[in-house]
């Protein structure tokens, strides 16, 4: 029986844009959103059999705001080990309220919609492994984005 094991980094950034949006926000305060993930490496655990990995609840973004800002988009690189095995983006998925099931991350994936205010996003992945797969650990990385409001 092979095991996959399955880990990721996250990388969290802003988008330029946001700053000058926010701007036009009045507030009190000068504007801020900031994103906090619960945490910066994740375990998708191991996939003992080909099909469909699913994890529930692997990762918690706690969006900070005091402004209105566009939607939080997440997407994936290809994950891959030493010996030279690769799970491409488009058999990692994402799934939160806002994606109506899980979807591929092999674009970015708006997993929260435009809003103001401190809010938790929680994601479940989910990662189709093969037969063709070699045996191992696999590293990627996660980027999550900020995108400005429309």
């Amino acid at each position: 029986m092979k095991r996959v094991l399955i880990t990721a980094c996250l990388l969290a950034l802003a988008s330029i844009g946001l700053a000058t949006v926010a701007k036009a926000v009045q507030t009190d305060k000068d504007p801020f959103v900031r994103v906090v993930p619960s945490t910066y490496s994740l375990d998708l655990g191991r996939a003992a059999a080909s099909g469909y990995h699913t994890v529930n609840k692997v990762l918690k973004l706690r969006v900070e705001s005091n402004c209105l800002h566009g939607p939080i988009k997440v997407y994936s690189t290809e994950f891959r080990q030493k010996l030279g095995g690769s799970i491409s983006p488009d058999r990692i998925f994402v799934r939160s309220k806002a994606t109506w099931g899980f979807v591929p991350m092999d674009k970015p994936v708006a997993v929260s919609r435009p809003q103001s205010g401190s809010h938790d996003i929680i994601l479940d992945m989910q990662v189709e492994t093969g037969f063709h797969d070699h045996a191992g650990q696999y590293r990627g990385t996660i980027t999550v984005t900020i995108m400005p409001p429309v």
